[in-house]
C-alpha cells in the first residue's frame, strides 16, 4: 500500500490544497485578550496559555528567576536552554550558549518533556514565544496537546512524530541533513510535502515583507488547526465531551475551581474536566441556563464543604433571597444549585471568586488590609460630612460674614445620611447580604433588646445637641432620626458589610458568637462618639458622666456589640437601625420616666 493510501486508512487526510475535502473537526483553540494583549489557549489544555509576540526576549537571569510556571521557546530568552524542575521554569532552545548541532531543536525538547513526564495539568503554565516559525508553533502544538501525546494509545505519537522529527533535524542541522530523520524516502517525500504547506503562509507573508506585522497569535492558532487536520480524524473526538471553560481559580491545596458551560450533565462533565485537571478537580460549578447553576464538589477531602460556598453565594447574589426566602443557593454537601425561582444575577467570574473565598479563607494580611479598607472609609465619609457641614461657616466668619453661616448637628447628620446611605446603596444593591440591605429575618435578635437599651441609657446612642443658631423649626427632630441612621448605615452597614466576607459570622437561628466585624465596628462606633463629644465639635450628647467620664464609652461598646450581633441574625441593617431609635426614644424618655417615678 502506498503511503498515500495507507495514510487515508488510517483516518488522516492531506492538507487543504491537496485534493482532499477538509475533515470537520471541532475547533479547540481560543484567543483571549487581557491586560497584557492576546493570550492562545486550547480547551484541552485549559492550563496553558500561549504568548507570541515579535521581538520578545527576556534577559537568560530574568529567565532564571521568572514566574513558577513560565515555558520560554526558540529564543525567547536569551540565554542557554535549562530545565528548572525546582522553580518549574523551562527555556527550550538552540541558540545561544550551545553547540546547535548537538542539541534537539525546540518542538523535539517539547516532546521530550511531554514525554518524560512533565504535568500540564498541576499548575497554571505560561508558554512565551517571540516568532511563529514551524519549529516553534509545533512546539506549541505538543505542549497544548500533551494529554493526548501522553496517553497509552501510541495513535497520535505515531501520525506527528515524523513532522516533529523532520522539521527539528531541517531546523537543527538543515536542509541537506533530512536523512538523518531516518525516515523512509516515501515518508520522507510526504512528510517535507506537508512541512512545505505549513510554512506556505509565513512565506508568502515574508515574501511581501509583513510577517513583521502580522497578528502572530492569531497566524499560530491556524498552523495549529492545520496540524490538527493532519493529525486527527474527526473520530478522534467522539468521546469528547464539549466543556467551555467559564472561569477558573485555585481554592486550597493545590484544588481548582472550574465555572463551565456544557450541554452534557454534571457527571459527564466531571469526566471531561477530570481529564483535564487531574486530580486537581475540587469544585464544579456547571452552567445548565442563562442565569442556572449546578455544584458539585468533586473531591470530599476537601477542608470544608459546599455548605460554606452556599453561604458565601447568597450573601453576595443579589438575585438570592433572605434567610426566609426559597430563593437561595443550596442542596446537600455534595451537590446543590442555584436559586431555582430567579436564577443568580453573578457572573461566572465572581462565582469563581466567592468559591475562592468560600475554601480558602483569607490570610492575616489580606484580613487586617480589610480592616484598614474598613476603618478609612468610615473615617472618610465622617471627615467629608464635617468639611462639608462646617468648613463653609468657618470660612465665612473667617471673612467677616455672619455666625450663622455654620451648619448645625442637624445638619450635619442630615449630610452624613445622605452620603453614607448613598455610598450603601451603590455597594449594597451588588451584595445586599453583605451590607444588610434585606428584610428582617427570624426574631430571636430581640433578646438583645435589653442590652442595647441599657448600653443607650449608659450613652451609647448618638444624638445632636441643640443647635446653637437659629435654624427651621423641624430640623432638630428630623436630626433626632438621621444621626442614629448615619451611625448605623456607616458601622453596622458599611463598615461591618465590608468585613463579613473576610470573617466568620452569625447566622439567623444559628449558634449565637461575638464575631469580629462586630467587635471592630462597635469599636468603631466607640471612638468616632467619644470624637464627636468632644467640646470642640460637640455634635453627640453624653446623657451619664462628665466630658472625662468613661461610662458613654463603655455603653457605645455595648450598644454596638448588641447592634451588630443583631444585624447579623436578623441578616438586616432595618433591625439595628430599629434599636437605634428605640435607644434614642429610651434616653430621652428617661428623664420624664424618672421624675414620674
Amino acid at each position: 500500500m502506498s503511503g498515500s493510501k495507507a495514510r487515508e486508512a488510517e483516518g488522516r487526510v492531506p492538507l487543504p490544497g491537496r485534493g482532499a475535502a477538509e475533515p470537520a473537526l471541532p475547533d479547540r483553540y481560543r484567543i483571549k485578550r487581557d491586560d497584557t494583549g492576546a493570550v492562545l489557549t486550547c480547551v484541552e489544555a485549559p492550563t496553558v496559555s500561549v504568548r507570541v509576540q515579535h521581538g520578545f526576549t527576556v534577559t537568560a537571569a530574568a529567565a532564571r528567576s521568572a514566574a513558577p510556571g513560565s515555558v520560554f521557546l526558540d529564543g525567547a530568552a536569551q540565554g542557554e536552554p535549562f530545565l528548572d524542575p525546582k522553580r518549574e521554569v523551562y527555556n527550550l532552545d538552540h541558540h545561544e550558549a550551545c553547540v546547535r548541532s548537538f542539541l534537539l531543536a525546540t518542538c523535539e525538547q517539547a516532546m521530550v518533556l511531554v514525554r518524560k513526564g512533565l504535568d500540564l495539568r498541576k499548575r497554571e503554565w505560561t508558554v512565551y514565544a517571540n516568532d511563529a516559525d514551524l519549529d516553534t508553533v509545533l512546539a506549541i502544538w505538543v505542549l497544548l496537546n500533551h494529554l493526548r501525546l501522553d496517553d497509552g494509545s501510541t495513535e497520535t505519537r505515531a501520525r506527528v512524530m515524523p513532522l516533529v522529527r523532520l522539521q527539528g533535524v531541517i531546523d537543527a542541522q538543515g536542509l541537506d541533513m533530512q536523512d538523518m530523520s531516518a525516515l523512509p524516502p516515501e515518508l520522507l517525500a510526504e512528510i517535507q510535502a506537508c512541512i512545505d504547506e505549513l510554512r506556505e503562509p509565513e512565506l508568502a507573508l515574508k515574501r511581501r515583507g509583513r510577517w513583521g506585522e502580522s497578528d502572530l497569535v492569531g497566524y499560530t492558532a491556524d498552523r495549529l488547526r492545520a496540524i490538527d487536520r493532519l493529525v486527527y480524524s474527526p473520530t478522534h473526538f467522539d468521546d469528547v465531551t464539549d466543556v467551555e471553560q467559564l472561569a477558573r481559580v485555585e481554592i486550597t491545596n493545590g484544588s481548582v475551581a472550574v465555572v463551565c458551560r456544557s450541554k452534557a450533565g454534571i457527571y459527564e462533565v466531571e469526566r471531561q474536566l477530570r481529564r483535564l485537571h487531574g486530580k486537581r478537580l475540587g469544585v464544579i460549578v456547571l452552567r445548565t441556563g442563562a442565569a442556572t447553576y449546578t455544584l458539585r464538589q468533586v473531591n470530599p477531602y476537601l477542608p470544608t464543604s459546599l455548605e460554606r460556598f452556599y453561604t458565601h453565594l447568597n450573601l453576595v447574589d443579589p438575585g438570592a433571597g433572605g434567610h426566609r426566602s426559597a430563593n437561595r443557593w443550596g442542596g446537600s454537601t455534595e451537590i446543590g444549585g442555584s436559586p431555582r425561582t430567579t436564577g443568580t444575577r453573578l457572573a461566572p467570574e465572581q462565582i469563581a471568586r466567592v468559591c475562592q473565598q468560600a475554601f480558602r479563607p483569607p490570610a492575616l494580611v489580606q484580613r487586617l488590609r480589610r480592616i484598614a479598607g474598613a476603618a478609612l472609609g468610615s473615617a472618610g465619609i465622617l471627615l467629608a460630612a464635617l468639611a462639608s457641614a462646617f468648613l463653609p461657616g468657618l470660612i465665612g466668619r473667617g471673612a467677616g460674614a455672619p455666625s450663622g453661616l455654620a451648619a448645625s448637628p442637624a445638619q450635619f447628620s442630615v449630610l452624613l445620611v445622605t452620603l453614607g446611605g448613598a455610598l450603601l446603596l451603590i455597594r449594597g444593591l451588588r451584595a445586599p447580604g453583605l451590607y444588610g440591605l434585606r428584610r428582617p429575618a427570624g426574631l430571636d435578635w430581640c433578646i438583645l433588646l435589653p442590652s442595647a437599651i441599657f448600653g443607650a441609657l449608659a450613652g451609647g446612642v448618638w444624638i445632636p445637641v441643640p443647635a446653637t443658631t437659629p435654624v427651621p423649626g423641624w430640623l432638630e427632630p428630623l436630626g433626632v432620626l438621621t444621626l442614629p441612621l448615619a451611625a448605623e448605615v456607616i458601622f453596622r452597614g458599611l463598615l461591618h458589610g465590608g468585613l463579613v466576607a473576610s470573617f466568620a459570622v452569625q447566622e439567623c437561628g444559628g449558634p449565637w458568637l461575638l464575631s469580629c466585624p462586630v467587635i471592630l465596628s462597635a469599636g468603631f462606633y466607640a471612638l468616632w462618639g467619644a470624637i464627636l463629644r468632644h467640646p470642640a465639635i460637640s455634635l453627640t450628647q453624653a446623657t451619664t458622666g462628665g466630658p472625662d467620664s468613661t461610662l458613654p464609652l463603655l455603653g457605645a461598646l455595648l450598644f454596638g456589640a448588641a447592634a451588630g450581633m443583631a444585624r447579623e441574625r436578623s441578616e438586616s441593617i432595618a433591625v439595628s437601625i430599629l434599636l437605634h431609635w428605640i435607644g434614642v426614644a429610651a434616653v430621652l424618655l428617661a428623664p420624664y420616666l424618672g421624675s414620674l417615678l
